[in-house]
C-alpha cells in the first residue's frame, strides 16, 4: 500500500507564512482603497441656460435674497455657483450657503469666495471650504450686501433644471433676523456647479494584479520550506 507523507510546517515557517497572507492582505487593500472614482461634474440646479429675466431685486446690507436648491440622492462636493446680476455690485457682498430650516433659511454653513472683479451679468463664486452637500436635503443661496451699496439679483418666470430644481425663493428686510416667508413661481437666476462624491471602486486589473503578488510570495515560501 502505497504511504502518504504529510508535510508540516515548522514552527519556525507558520510565523512566516502567517506574516506573508497578512502582508498579502495589506496589499490587496491598499491597491483597492487606492483605486478611487474622481467625482463626476454634475449641474444640480439651473436657472439661467434658456432662461429669460423678467425683472430684478436688490440685495444691501440690511435686505438679504436667498434661493433655494435641493440634492438627489447623492452626497455632492459643492465647486461653485454663478448669479446673475442685473447691476455691477456697488459696494461688497457676500454669497453664502445656508441650511434649510422648514422654508426658510437656516444655519450659515460657509461663504463662498468672491471673483476678482464683478461685472453686469454672470459672477462665479467658488465653493473654498464649504462642506458636502448632504442627500436628498434642501439648501439656500443668500446673496447679501455688507457694505453701503446695492447689487440686483435677476430673476425669471421659467422653470430651472437640475436634479435639484426649485422654484423657491425668500428674503430678508432684517439682516437673516427674520424672513418674510417662502414664495414660488419666480426663482433667482442661477446655477450650482458640483461634483459627484468620489468613491473606492474595484479595478479588476489592479485586483489581479496584487493577488498575484499574494500567490507568488507564498509560493516562495513553500519551495523554502520544502528545501528545507
Amino acid at each position: 500500500m502505497p504511504t502518504t507523507t504529510t508535510l508540516a510546517c515548522s514552527p519556525s515557517v507558520r510565523p512566516i507564512a502567517g506574516m506573508a497572507w497578512a502582508w498579502g492582505l495589506m496589499v490587496v487593500a491598499a491597491t483597492l482603497l487606492g483605486q478611487v472614482s474622481l467625482g463626476a461634474p454634475i449641474v444640480l440646479y439651473d436657472s439661467i441656460t434658456g432662461a429669460t429675466s423678467a425683472g430684478s431685486d436688490g440685495a444691501n446690507n440690511a435686505t438679504w435674497l436667498a434661493n433655494q436648491f435641493t440634492t438627489d440622492s447623492a452626497t455632492h462636493n459643492l465647486q461653485s455657483v454663478i448669479l446673475d446680476f442685473a447691476t455691477a455690485p456697488a459696494g461688497t457682498i457676500a454669497v453664502g450657503l445656508y441650511s434649510d430650516a422648514s422654508g426658510t433659511p437656516g444655519s450659515s454653513l460657509g461663504t463662498f469666495t468672491n471673483p476678482g472683479s464683478f461685472t453686469l451679468g454672470t459672477n462665479t463664486f467658488n465653493a473654498s471650504g464649504i462642506p458636502s452637500l448632504v442627500a436628498s436635503s434642501a439648501y439656500w443661496v443668500v446673496l447679501r450686501g455688507v457694505s453701503v451699496g446695492t447689487v440686483d439679483w435677476r430673476w425669471t418666470s421659467d422653470a430651472p433644471t437640475g436634479v435639484g430644481a426649485s422654484t423657491n425663493t425668500n428674503f430678508s428686510t432684517t439682516a437673516g433676523a427674520s424672513w418674510a416667508g417662502l414664495s414660488s413661481g419666480t426663482p433667482y437666476m442661477m446655477t450650482v456647479n458640483a461634483t459627484a462624491e468620489a468613491v473606492p471602486e474595484i479595478d479588476p486589473a489592479s485586483f489581479g494584479s496584487a493577488f498575484s503578488i499574494v500567490l507568488g510570495s507564498l509560493a516562495l515560501l513553500d519551495r523554502r520550506r520544502r528545501r528545507g
